[in-house]
Order: C-alpha cells, then structure tokens, then sequence
C-alpha cells in the first residue's frame, strides 16, 4: 500500500491544491477526460502533463501535454503549435520532444496520489508555453482565463 491508498479524495485534492505549481510536471495516465485521444484500441495513455494553472475552487488543473514526436495526423495549424523541448535541458525527458500548445488539457486533483512528479519547467519556459497557447486557434481565451493562464 502507498500513503496515497490511506487518505480521502479530498484530502488528496487538498494536498495538490497546497504542493502543485506552474510548471510542474507529471507523468500520469491520460484519457478523454483530460482531454487526450488514446490509440486505438487503448483506454489511456501515458503522458507528460506540464501545469500551468488551476480553477479558482481549485477542482481542476490546467496544462499542456508533452509529446515525443509530431503527430503528421493533424492539421497543420495544430503542428505549427509544438514547441520543441530538448532533453539536455530537462533530465526527465529520454529524447528531445514537443510540448502541444494548441490546446489545454485537465487533470483532477484526487487523482494527484496517482501522479508521478518528474521535473519543472523553467520559468522562461513556462511562459513560452502559455504565449504560444494564447496564440491557438484551437483554444478558447475565457478557459485560459478561468484557468488563471495569461492573467497580467
């Protein structure tokens, strides 16, 4: 058993809202519900989740997602939107990869006991991400904001 398996879900929930910040970055099992197509014939996949914000009652996080290759599936407008990120600069990372900042993705904070903490992203980084995210076409600016992403 972990700690995890002996807490509820909202001192979970609690424990992410108090320890997780901008730029965080988790390893976790992404499905639809975060927002991520699965490969066919799987019902989650395993991704880099990078945080970039949360709701204000704090029931949800908001971030980007790290993929190791450029899906040449998507429309190109989609491709324009990821960012490179190199594995010399992030020890978690196992080659260079790109972060997807055409959209946001979710992720709930009672599943934080499940989460693997694998790095931050640098500040510079960070705000890279969330330009770039700001920019998408594929991405509404009222979500960014209740997101608290882009607020000056």
């Amino acid at each position: 058993m972990e700690l995890g398996d002996f807490l509820k879900k909202g001192d979970v929930a609690k424990l992410a809202n108090e320890n997780v910040s901008k730029g965080d970055t988790f390893l976790m099992q992404m499905n639809a519900d975060n927002g991520i197509i699965p490969k066919p014939g799987d019902s989650s996949r395993n991704k880099y989740f990078i945080v970039l914000g949360k709701l204000k009652d704090g029931s949800v996080f908001g971030g980007v997602i790290i993929n190791s290759i450029i899906n040449q599936n998507i429309p190109a407008g989609r491709q324009r939107l990821m960012m490179p990120i190199k594995c010399s600069k992030y020890a978690f990372l196992e080659h260079d990869s790109y972060v997807d900042c055409s959209s946001l993705k979710t992720a709930k904070p009672e599943k934080y006991n499940e989460w693997q903490y694998k790095g931050k992203v640098s500040d510079e980084d960070v705000d890279l991400i969330t330009g770039t995210l700001s920019e998408s076409d594929y991405e509404d600016k009222a979500k960014l904001k209740m997101f608290g992403i882009n607020e000056k």
